[in-house]
């Protein structure tokens, strides 16, 4: 699952893109808010597939580029325009970064998925809460007096305490059943197949104009070259 820019896969995309080159394209939020721009697009190395672009946010988070799934993108050519489907700025935030010397392996992968698949609490309006709200917190309940007064409430756990708790208290796995489960982890990311996540990485002519068929035109043409 070896990923490459597109320029680095096919130095001569220009050509076949032509004036539909979607790279420096303004990206948008679904509110029509800037977020910031493609910088570049990553592409299968086997089958020149599309996967995602590399989205400079810095209309929203000043110095971070981020890859968004090319699911999660809507291309309209003709207003020079990428709407980031779905993406808020809270969300955005807690994007892992991307960088020109990062190694894009299978973890990292699933950390951007998981990314794009983190729940957003929200209030009772819908709005969506920052991840240190209250409403985030488990607090214990109230204990009184004999009175029925409140005694002094301890402060509220936060989840990273019980978690804590909860790994103190649950055995964990030593030896060969620890080697066993990292085994198990490793075996399921290469087991990955992207077209199993269509709400990532499918490409629709309704969303995606013209994209499959500049995929095609790209895995031809790198054919060609090297035979």
């Amino acid at each position: 699952m070896a990923l490459l820019k597109v320029s680095d896969f096919n130095p001569d995309y220009h050509h076949i893109f032509g004036d539909r080159d979607i790279i420096d394209f303004s990206v948008y939020s679904d509110d029509r808010e800037k977020i910031g721009t493609v910088e570049n697009i990553l592409v299968d190395q086997q089958t020149g597939e599309f996967r995602y672009l590399i989205v400079d946010i810095g209309f929203w988070i000043f110095g971070k580029s981020v890859l968004l799934p090319i699911g999660r993108a809507r291309i309209q050519f003709d207003e020079q325009r990428v709407y980031a489907k779905g993406l808020t700025k809270e969300q955005a935030e807690h994007l892992s970064e991307f960088t020109d010397d990062l190694e894009i392996d299978s973890a990292y992968e699933e950390r951007v998925r998981s990314g794009f698949q983190r729940p957003v609490n929200r209030d009772g309006y819908g709005n969506p809460l920052p991840q240190d709200s209250p409403s985030n917190l488990i607090t214990p309940p109230v204990e009184r007096d004999g009175y029925g007064n409140p005694i002094t409430p301890s402060a509220p756990y936060a989840p990273s305490a019980l978690n804590e708790i909860a790994i103190l208290s649950t055995p964990q796995p030593q030896g060969n059943d620890y080697i066993s489960e990292l085994a198990d982890e490793t075996s399921q990311r290469d087991l990955f197949r992207y077209e199993d996540h269509p709400d990532l990485y499918s490409i629709n002519e309704v969303e995606h104009p013209s994209i499959r068929a500049y995929s095609d035109r790209l895995v031809n043409q790198f054919r060609h070259e090297n035979h």
